[in-house]
């Protein structure tokens, strides 16, 4: 049963790759395949008109003579002089059946959700019962007050009803245009905790390790702005008092063989200063951290030698989770849930058949023409063509229909047919150049012109 949700119409914006599984369409049981099968057999009679408007032989000269020129066969004066033995012409029938049908696959998403689920009222229409005018409101407040038919009250809390994908209605933007809408299932959502931060709605920082610092890339860990350690800062003694990582003792002080270069390793200390640097850290080996042993700055510098970044600390808060050591979840925005839900994929395609009646032109030629259309007709299931009085057309449609339907009812909904003919003028003109014989031929609305390799290679030498 088809019903049409207003929350269905919504398309995903930040639709992904998914591995969609096919939904096959329930409606169609071997007892309905079989009726359609018959209803195929129905054929309709076609009438056709004998008048048609021929070729003249202007447009056949203007057509050859355009295609002389881009092929470089002949010039102007040798297409005035050519002499057309004999003009025949004559039909070429091309025979169109396009099925529109509708395929319909799920897929599990999952989006970061905010903490309560919004469960909006929706006025559900069942296309069973719109012909008798009955709308059917699926609100809890209003649903046992509003619905007196027990066909309905029974298909709405039927324990089916709406998981199905099948059970919504979907309309294509236009017939008979390949489309791809990716929606969202109605009443498939739910919450659940997010499996990334186990509902915390935070993670560990990975750039920093957690820290919530990072070393200034701006002064390579020293603090100053020079981006080089001043000698008083690793030679004073006080500060040889603190064993740093990767370091040795020189003259009584501390030195480091990485000191000064990027991405080294620094020792972090996290004492309790005054003024604004209070609980702040700092590097070891840094103008604070010989402030913080020594108690005075460090000699023969100055406000103006620190660095601009992280003012003589040598490290800086971490750029990704600002100095927090943890970040917000991405998996479900900082909420700590996630809102699971059934993604809907409806695939709107055209099967397309078609056959042209033998000619002595190619097939691919022929697609580019234009011809006169004699018949179209559109209907839920079309019928085979029959009186027709090239036999063919009648055993491809016949074909035809036979074998869309049964090719295209176990995979998908077939939505719409239509078939039509197109009849093709076709004029095969013998001429004549000089003592050289040849042929070509004018086809379509357009006036194309085809000229065979043979009638170019015999006529070369009149170029």
């Amino acid at each position: 049963m088809d019903v049409e949700h207003p929350q269905i119409g919504k398309t995903l914006s930040n639709s992904t790759s998914t591995a969609f599984s096919p939904v096959p369409f329930p409606g169609n049981t071997r007892q309905q395949q079989q009726e359609n099968l018959d209803l195929s057999e129905c054929p309709i009679r076609l009438e056709e008109r004998e008048n048609f408007n021929q070729i003249n032989e202007d447009e056949i000269r203007k057509s050859l003579l355009v295609e002389a020129k881009r092929r470089k066969c002949w010039n102007s004066k040798a297409i005035e002089k050519m002499v057309f033995e004999e003009i025949v012409h004559n039909c070429c029938y091309h025979y169109v059946l396009e099925s529109f049908t509708e395929t319909r696959s799920t897929a599990d998403a999952v989006q970061p959700s905010s903490s309560t689920m919004s469960n909006s009222s929706a006025l559900v229409r069942i296309r069973s019962f719109e012909e008798s005018g009955s709308a059917v409101d699926i609100s809890t407040n209003s649903l046992t007050s509003k619905i007196n038919n027990p066909t309905i009250t029974k298909t709405l809390f039927s324990a089916d009803f709406g998981h199905n994908p099948w059970d919504f209605d979907v309309k294509p933007d236009d017939d008979f245009v390949n489309q791809i809408k990716i929606l969202e299932m109605p009443n498939s959502q739910r919450l659940s905790t997010c499996h990334t931060c186990k509902g915390e709605a935070l993670i560990h920082c990975f750039h920093c390790r957690g820290l919530g610092t990072d070393k200034c890339t701006y002064c390579r860990g020293t603090g100053m702005k020079a981006g080089v350690a001043h000698p008083a800062l690793y030679t004073h003694p006080m500060i040889g008092t603190f064993s740093g990582d990767n370091r040795k003792s020189v003259g009584g002080g501390i030195s480091s063989s990485n000191r000064g270069f990027p991405f080294s390793g620094t020792a972090m200390i996290k004492p309790a200063l005054l003024g604004s640097q209070r609980d702040k850290p700092y590097a070891a080996g840094t103008p604070v951290h010989f402030m913080a042993k020594a108690g005075l700055p460090p000699p023969g510098i100055g406000q103006h030698d620190l660095c601009i970044f992280c003012h003589g600390r040598g490290i800086r808060d971490c750029q990704h989770c600002k100095g927090q050591g943890k970040k917000c979840c991405l998996a479900c925005g900082g909420n700590g849930q996630v809102r699971i839900f059934t993604k809907l994929k409806v695939a709107f395609a055209v099967e397309c058949s078609d056959f042209y009646t033998p000619c002595e032109m190619p097939d691919h030629l022929l697609r580019q023409a234009n011809g006169q259309l004699i018949f179209t007709e559109t209907r839920p299931y079309v019928h085979p063509i029959r009186k027709h009085k090239i036999k063919e057309i009648n055993e491809v449609s016949k074909h035809f229909c036979a074998a869309h339907l049964k090719r295209l009812l176990d995979s998908c909904r077939v939505l719409k047919q239509r078939h039509c003919i197109e009849r093709i003028m076709v004029a095969k003109v013998r001429f004549k150049l000089g003592s050289k014989c040849g042929r070509f031929f004018v086809f379509g609305d357009q006036r194309l012109c085809y000229i065979p390799k043979e009638s170019i290679s015999s006529n070369c030498s009149l170029m």
